[in-house]
């Protein structure tokens, strides 16, 4: 009895629609829609990190990322604005009810590739109390730990270099770093600032002529 409930849940459950199960979505706000069998209505909606499930068909708490309870006529959902996706492989599954019982629709599997941007690289030299460079790198990535890399080359020579991991921010935002220079290096001196940010395989990279401070 129970394996004859059991297979026509899986029968009665939710179709995915949008994003199909393999694809690749290229926004941290993916709009999920889906279609129910009659006499359905949605419940909820559920993205996990991996595709394993309990054997009625639910996602293991462990691996929740994100979700929500639906309104009974609700056909489509996107993650809202303060709950950005990042780059990842996913897998999103629709709850649905009858009179009778619950559902739960084959995980379907998404991704959502790395993107990182670096628009623009603002130097500004200050003189006192001591000499210094101060950059504002102006970046977005989807990832949540970039590696911000910079370098300062007089001709082919490195004068200076600085790596740290930084946060993601999928929306435009600001990063700083700094450079006192040695008295090695005359005001003045011309240079070339070089910028990367990248996470894995994927780099992006910025550069801008600047003078010693």
């Amino acid at each position: 009895m129970g394996a004859a409930i059991f297979a026509a849940a899986t029968l009665a459950a939710a179709t995915p629609v949008t994003p199909p199960p393999g694809a690749t979505v290229a926004t941290a706000h993916p709009r999920f829609t889906w279609m129910l069998p009659p006499n359905e209505q949605s419940e909820a909606i559920v993205i996990a990190s991996k595709p394993d499930v309990t054997p009625e068909g639910k996602f293991y708490d462990e691996n929740f990322v994100d979700g929500d309870v639906l309104a009974p006529d609700v056909r489509d959902w996107s993650p809202p604005p303060s709950r950005p996706l990042y780059a990842g492989r996913y897998w999103w599954n629709v709850v649905s009810t009858d009179t009778h019982a619950r559902y739960y629709s084959a995980p379907a599997e998404f991704t959502i590739p790395v993107t990182l941007r670096l628009y623009r690289l603002i130097p500004r030299r200050f003189s006192l109390p001591r000499r210094r460079l101060w950059v504002d790198v102006i970046a977005s990535a989807n990832v949540k730990r970039p590696l911000l890399r910079a370098r300062l080359l007089h001709g082919r020579r490195v004068v200076w270099k600085s790596a740290h991991r930084v946060g993601g921010n999928i929306i435009p935002g600001a990063y700083g770093f700094y450079w006192y220079p040695r008295r090695a290096v005359k005001q003045d001196t011309r240079l070339r600032l070089i910028v990367s940010i990248s996470s894995g395989a994927v780099v992006r990279k910025r550069s801008v002529l600047v003078r010693a401070p």
